[in-house]
């Protein structure tokens, strides 16, 4: 049987949109009992540099898994990606992909010229490659799938999930090439291209890929599905014989669920409503999206190891659906990994080197969709209080170690939690910070003018930063401290009293300057009042709001105007009322702020059993919030 469609640019407006450094086309089987792909794969490379290039090296993903001594398993202690871990030594839970082939344009062995070291290879090119000049390589090979527990791999029964799976071309990029190890604490960076792919598959799988089907062939109990897309850095397909299917349309793109039954219909369309809002607040706030696809695909409960991960118009959700009390985190998964089609799929940032621009900027807009947007602002519960995102990420960064800059390459950071707290929470708590003070409009235009600056360039902190200095300059450089220093702020209600005023006592020096005359101090119907406020570390914000509640219940609003040169602030006066609580920054503008548990001072035999209250919920809550983000 055909089934055959007119194909169509999925792009949504005329390209091309990207430098097309390749032109890739892959034909390729899927044994579903031995989950290995047999492939052939014609590479033409361009050389868009100003440099003759002598040599290409290659990322082989999937080496990553061969053996105990990868870098990959080392650095993962023993292979382990978030909760889920090689499950042991059997051959199954190994994987590789081994070039069996390799020739030129012209039918030249260039297997001589081919060196693999582990999960990279390098390849001497059969002539110089000139500034504009192209390379046409020919490879055959050969793709085995581990047991899945990071991000490629299969179930062991009818789930395939083909990531990674090709030699990929390294980045040639700021005069050098760039083709990093799979380290534990990182994803990818690749050179964006055009790709025409044939996936063949037993004809009960459901296949799901990046790009657009353009045709369908069945032949002899096989199905062969064709996909092309354009303007992508990578491409990934999933084959599974108990996929269900759902879409739905959102201004032209067309949105397809693959899910696991049986799946209730709230459940399904909760999935298909989280990435259409997705698009809603990215066409409205950033920029629109350029293809006219995008797939999510559930994973089985025991393929955990697949699910949140972000591909080129292919996603990953989690591997529960199910409609319960948690489902916002089902919704908030998906626009994550939905977000990441903007600053992954489109910018294409250097995940190796920084990844917080991929990361952190996500995690930041992830929690303005589920606010703005999806109408779920609270992304978790904690017994009766609901935790909004950008709280969330504060909670998972306060009191956090601050081993390393957010700016720092993967496999650098101290830890795995430091990879993860500079990669997620702490930049988008940056980021919601400089929203809290700056203004949304000034992140918007930054975000904007970042997307159009930069879609398809591979852009860097620097690139990001000198958006930011065209909006607001003193913003640039709270966002340059914050990311590329270890400085930290952490604002204080130091101290406080407020006593009742005496009259004025004492000698009257304007009297008989021979018997001056003397009056005691007499209590009066007025307080006096002391504040003293503190500001610690050397990040600086302008200023904060200062609330002062005064025991007849009125409430006043001081602005703490903040300066570098003076880390305090001290205010003395007099009112009718008691003081009674000081508290700064009642708007949590500064997310960033160290511990917002000292940021208020209240008077009154209270105060201590307050404190000690507080204090337990915000270790409480750290603790919890900590586990849920580290997602």
């Amino acid at each position: 049987m055909l089934l055959q469609s007119a194909y169509a640019s999925p792009l949504r407006s005329p390209g091309p949109f990207s430098e097309r450094v390749h032109q890739t086309q892959i034909d390729a089987t899927l044994d579903t009992d031995t989950h290995r792909v047999n492939a052939q794969m014609t590479l033409v490379w361009t050389n868009t540099s100003v440099q003759t290039l002598t040599n290409m090296p290659f990322h082989l993903y999937l080496n990553a898994f061969a053996h105990t001594q990868t870098t990959f398993i080392q650095e993962s202690n023993g292979g382990q990606l978030r909760n889920d871990a090689r499950e042991g030594d059997d051959q199954d839970n190994f994987g590789y992909v081994l070039v069996t082939a390799l020739s030129d344009a012209s039918g030249n062995d260039l297997m001589p010229n081919w060196k693999m070291d582990d999960d990279i290879a390098d390849l001497t090119l059969p002539a110089p490659l000139a500034p504009g000049e192209s390379v046409t390589l020919n490879f055959s090979f050969v793709s085995q799938l581990p047991k899945v527990y990071a991000r490629s791999g299969h179930n062991g029964d009818t789930f395939n999930f083909v990531a990674q799976w090709f030699p990929k071309p390294g980045v040639f990029f700021n005069g050098q090439w760039n083709n990093h190890r799979y380290h534990a604490n990182s994803e990818y960076f690749a050179d964006f291209g055009n790709y025409d792919v044939r996936l063949t598959a037993p004809s009960e799988f459901v296949v799901g890929a990046t790009g657009v089907l353009v045709e369908k062939t069945e032949q002899d109990g096989n199905t062969t599905h064709h996909y092309m897309a354009e303007d992508v850095h990578d491409f990934v397909w999933v084959a599974d014989s108990k996929f269900g299917e759902a879409s739905t349309e959102y201004e032209g793109i067309t949105i397809r669920l693959l899910y696991q039954p049986p799946l209730d219909e709230e459940s399904v369309q909760n999935q298909l409503d989280a990435a259409a809002a997705t698009f809603r607040w990215f066409h409205e706030h950033v920029g629109y999206y350029p293809h006219s696809t995008m797939t999510l695909v559930q994973p089985p409960e025991d393929a955990d190891g697949a699910s949140g991960m972000e591909y080129p118009t292919l996603v990953t959700t989690i591997t529960n659906l199910d409609k319960s009390p948690f489902q916002e985190m089902a919704a908030m998964v998906t626009i994550h990994e939905v977000g990441h089609n903007y600053w992954q799929g489109i910018m294409a940032s250097n995940e190796f080197e920084e990844s917080w621009l991929d990361e952190g900027i996500n995690s930041y807009t992830e929690g303005r969709i589920m606010a703005e947007s999806f109408g779920q602002p609270y992304a978790f519960h904690i017994g009766p209080l609901n935790v909004s995102m950008p709280y969330g990420h504060h909670l998972a960064t306060m009191g956090a170690r601050v081993t390393d800059p957010v700016n720092t390459p993967s496999w650098e950071y101290a830890t795995t939690g430091a990879y993860g707290l500079n990669s997620y929470s702490k930049p988008a708590t940056i980021l919601a910070t400089a929203e809290r003070i700056w203004g949304v409009e000034k992140m918007d235009r930054v975000l904007k003018g970042y997307y159009q600056a930069f879609a398809f360039k591979h852009p860097t902190t620097q690139d990001f930063l000198s958006v930011a200095a065209t909006v607001d300059e003193d913003m640039a450089k709270f966002l340059d401290n914050a990311l590329n220093t270890l400085q930290t702020i952490d604002l204080r209600a130091y101290r406080m009293s407020s006593d009742k005023a005496d009259s004025r006592g004492g000698f009257d020096l304007t009297s008989d300057p021979a018997n001056p005359t003397f009056t005691a101090p007499e209590e009066t119907d007025s307080w006096q009042h002391s504040v003293t406020l503190l500001r610690e570390g050397e990040l600086m914000v302008p200023g904060v709001n200062v609330n002062l509640v005064y025991a007849d219940g009125h409430v006043e609003t001081r602005y703490w105007q903040m300066t570098p040169d003076k880390a305090w602030e001290k205010w003395q006066w007099r009112t009718d009322s008691e003081l009674v609580e000081v508290l700064v920054d009642p708007q949590f503008s500064v997310l960033l702020d160290g511990n917002f548990a000292n940021n208020n001072k209240i008077t009154g035999e209270n105060s201590k059993q307050a404190w000690r209250w507080v204090q337990s919920m915000f270790i409480s809550m750290q603790s919890a919030v900590s586990l849920l983000l580290a997602w």
